[in-house]
């Protein structure tokens, strides 16, 4: 297995992460901010809070991940990872669906989550851009290089970050090449790369994990 390119992994990912800060600046703003925190969001049974809140949790378990090294060989790249988890438009896991909406609802204020995210952000920001040298990693099982774990969290990040701004208007998207990590993972994932032609990458994230139907894609990301 190649590994994905820790320079291209560490790039997008903290790419990703400038926007995700750029969101979080959105979500906090003084006036609107908690109207826009509790604004829909593309998975079922989440406002924007509780998908923050997902997320959030996600980044933790990231950043504990980092010191799990290994001197086991890789068995997981950044596209089969996901394989692990069934394509978007499955029945969602309510029980993790009301234990991120009762951590969203324990801040006092909505938009004061957002000051636990960037904590959480900025620690990240720093181990990832520290990055050097190839190793592997256990992770949920699994063992990864770090680049490719890196590039799931890439993932991870900006088709969140497309969860979140479905309503929220003047919100800043995801960086261009957070979506291209997306569609490189997807491409991986189909028996032929050719059903992305003609899509752009923001299409293909949303297609590719279920948050728009399309026949002639089709959910393949989890």
């Amino acid at each position: 297995m190649t590994p994905y390119p820790l320079d291209d992994a560490r790039s997008a990912f903290l790419d990703a992460l400038d926007g995700l800060s750029a969101l979080l600046d959105h979500l906090a703003d003084e006036q609107h901010g908690d109207d826009r925190m509790h604004a829909r969001s593309r998975c079922r049974g989440w406002l924007v809070a509780d998908v923050l809140a997902h997320l959030h949790l996600g980044l933790v378990e990231m950043l504990a991940g980092f010191p799990a090294r290994t001197d086991r060989p890789a068995d997981t790249t950044f596209a089969s990872y996901w394989a692990a988890f069934p394509p978007g438009g499955e029945e969602p896991d309510w029980a993790h669906v009301r234990f991120a909406r009762g951590i969203a609802a324990a801040y006092a204020r909505p938009s004061a989550q957002v000051i636990h995210v960037r904590t959480t952000v900025r620690g990240l920001r720093r181990l990832v851009a520290d990055l050097s040298g190839r190793h592997r990693l256990e992770f949920q099982g699994h063992v990864l290089e770090v680049s490719d774990f890196v590039a799931t969290w890439v993932v991870e990040v900006v088709v969140h970050h497309l969860d979140m701004t479905v309503d929220l208007s003047g919100a800043p998207e995801p960086p261009a090449s957070g979506l291209a990590v997306v569609r490189e993972t997807v491409a991986a994932l189909l028996p032929d790369p050719v059903a992305l032609d003609g899509r752009d990458d923001t299409s293909v994230a949303l297609v590719a994990t279920g948050r728009v139907p399309d026949p002639g894609l089709g959910a393949v990301l989890g």
